[in-house]
């Protein structure tokens, strides 16, 4: 049982350092490093209006990680195998909701959605991470278009 324990506490710990670092921001100031010296398309609009959002969060790895953690713990409740490995189950799928609550709530950012009327006449809407830019009614903005992602920054 100790083994076992190591290995899913291991499993765990490897899981979380994993997921933490394919964080992708959605801020428009930060720009994901393949984009560097590829042409994008720009745009240009004007504001008509500014939104807040959130950005749901991340509830597939607080998932795994809460199922593994709640099987582990529903699997130690009793020295039966046949008990043992359903508590494990059941352990592992409550683990599981709980855990995807946790990181949802956790992982959620605060966004815009601006609704930009186009140069050519037709009106789009982009949501975005807040970031260190404002917007306001009326403002010129670009929007840089690269691999199906758009970000709008201040046309200064």
């Amino acid at each position: 049982m100790l083994n076992q324990s190591k290995y899913f506490t291991t499993l765990i710990i490897s899981t979380l350092l994993v997921t933490s670092c394919s964080y992708n921001s959605l801020k428009p100031e930060v720009v994901d490093r393949s984009s560097a010296q590829r042409m994008q398309t720009v745009v240009f609009a004007t504001v008509v209006s500014v939104d807040r959002v959130i950005l749901s969060g991340d509830g597939d790895t607080g998932a795994v990680a809460g199922a593994i953690i709640g099987g582990i713990a529903g699997s130690s409740v009793t020295d039966s195998d046949t008990e043992s490995d359903i508590a494990g189950v059941l352990g592992a799928l409550v683990g599981s909701a709980i855990g995807a609550k946790a990181g949802d709530a956790a992982t959620r950012k605060p966004a815009i959605e601006l609704l930009l009327d186009l140069d050519s006449g037709e009106t789009v809407s982009i949501i975005q991470e807040e970031g260190d830019y404002s917007f306001d009614v009326g403002q010129r903005v670009k929007i840089i278009k690269n691999k199906g992602k758009s970000r709008v920054m201040p046309l200064k």
